[in-house]
């Protein structure tokens, strides 16, 4: 591990403060989250982190005890194991966009009744940070730390509407985009007018292509540097023809949360929205 000079993690004053077991399963953690296959075997994980392979097998079997790490004995690979999943949900609960997008789920999913979501972006995925469901008769069942793939319907449309150029193209030129559900369903000509109209009127739509009747619609929510950090998304059985209204409405929603967060967004949002009784 390169050593820093400031006092960060891994500077020489922390380095000698760790515990070498401590510091390599921590480090196996960090790999693991960074693996698009989510999975990898003994060798792998040794190579990667430079760690002898009885090192490694040791300090993986202990994670195992303690479901941090699972090892699939047929194929003989790790992942993540699902001791780390009340963990992140803790720490979730926790963060200060969730308490500040509370207010404002609550408010759309008793409007449109639907269930309304906070997810906040995490590499190539969006997260469920927050929820509140409105008709709970639609048995649209989304628990909070469900992964959905960045690019994928309503919520995809209105992430990469408002990225930077730069973010932008970088998700363009993917191999494998998810707007439309299945990668093999990608339509580039019909994304581009969407995208089209997401940046003029703040939300975007998702009717049925992900699952049929099922409808979404999404807005982007933006940090204080003004860049996307997640979306407001509602899904439902709503109509088609009250898909516009309810996507304004989670427009202003996410609008009323960017400017909780301290937040410059475009000038269609509505950065009075004040949240209703």
């Amino acid at each position: 591990m390169p050593k820093r000079k400031d006092g960060g993690i891994g500077s020489e004053k922390n380095i000698r403060t760790m515990v070498p077991a401590v510091e390599h399963a921590a480090r196996i953690l960090h790999y693991f989250s960074t693996l698009d296959a989510g999975s990898a075997n003994l060798t792998e994980i040794c190579q990667a982190l430079g760690l002898y392979k009885s090192r490694g097998h040791a300090i993986l079997k202990t994670m195992a005890e303690y479901g941090l790490i699972e090892r699939d004995e047929a194929t003989k690979r790790y992942s993540l194991g699902p001791a780390l999943v009340p963990l992140s949900r803790k720490f979730l609960k926790h963060l200060d966009i969730r308490e500040k997008a509370l207010p404002f789920l609550e408010n759309l999913a008793r409007e449109t009744g639907g269930t309304a979501l906070l997810g906040i972006i995490s590499g190539e995925h969006l997260i469920v940070t927050a929820k509140r469901d409105g008709d709970t008769r639609l048995g649209i069942t989304i628990e909070i730390g469900h992964r959905f793939q960045v690019t994928a319907g309503a919520h995809g449309k209105a992430i990469v509407s408002f990225l930077a150029d730069e973010k932008y193209k970088k998700i363009m030129e993917g191999k494998k985009l998810y707007f439309y559900g299945n990668a093999e369903h990608y339509d580039q000509e019909r994304l581009l007018e969407e995208i089209k109209d997401c940046r003029k009127n703040g939300y975007a739509l998702d009717m049925g292509d992900l699952q049929p009747g099922i409808h979404a619609a999404a807005a982007p929510v933006f940090t204080g540097k003004g860049s996307v950090t997640g979306t407001l998304i509602v899904i439902g059985t709503f109509p088609k023809e009250k898909a516009p209204a309810i996507g304004e409405r989670v427009r202003e929603a996410a609008g009323g949360l960017s400017t909780a967060m301290g937040a410059q967004t475009p000038d269609i949002f509505n950065l009075n929205q004040a949240i209703s009784s």
